[in-house]
């Protein structure tokens, strides 16, 4: 009975280990040899779990996906008011410090998409959750006349998004011009003009 339990940890501390491992190499010439490096395993133990390196990089990318939406969703959720959730999803959406294994996943893997139909229906799931998340907040902000604005809220929250991608790529890349403040600054800057938020 422990042995299903065992083999889905395993695949579990992969997951991890590929995501570290493209956080700290990239993904041009990763091989099943560094992520097994990182996982502390023989490459025939990485084989046996995923014989093929693209199947490790899409749950990794998968997992990366969902701790990134989810972890933002629970903190917009603590939040009293649309001004304070619109806020905490900037903070989120741009992560303040170095860039986590997460964030370095997403980013590394938005060229790589163009040429995977598997990781290409990742971004733009994550995309559509992302505004989404967006789009309810800016609407629960209107009607609670936080918000004072005439524009579409699907286009204020694709904006949004699209500024976030920006910034964080940009320091994914190692931009020294461009932090995490910075980013921030500039899209709250863009959501309180465009939004109107009342004072």
């Amino acid at each position: 009975m422990a042995r299903p339990k065992a083999q889905e940890q395993q695949r579990k501390n992969l997951v991890q280990a590929a995501m570290d491992a493209v956080s700290a190499r990239g993904l041009s010439g990763l091989r099943l040899k560094d992520i097994a490096e990182y996982a502390g395993l023989s490459i025939g133990s990485v084989s046996y779990y995923y014989p093929e390196i693209d199947d490790l990089l899409i749950e990794a990318h998968h997992e990366a996906t969902e701790r990134f939406y989810w972890n933002r969703m629970e903190h917009v959720a603590q939040c009293d008011s649309a001004i304070e959730a619109i806020q905490v999803a900037v903070r989120e959406g741009i992560p303040d410090g170095p860039v986590t294994a997460d964030v370095h996943m997403l980013y590394e893997l938005h060229t790589f998409a163009g040429r995977s139909a598997a990781h290409a229906e990742l971004m733009t799931q994550l995309w559509e959750r992302e505004v989404s998340l967006y789009q309810d907040i800016i609407e629960r902000g209107i009607a609670a006349q936080d918000f004072l604005t005439l524009h579409s809220s699907r286009a204020i929250a694709e904006t949004a998004v699209a500024l976030e991608d920006a910034f964080n790529l940009h320091m994914v890349s190692s931009n020294n011009s461009v932090t995490s403040q910075l980013g921030r600054e500039r899209l709250l800057a863009y959501l309180n003009d465009v939004l109107g938020i009342a004072e």
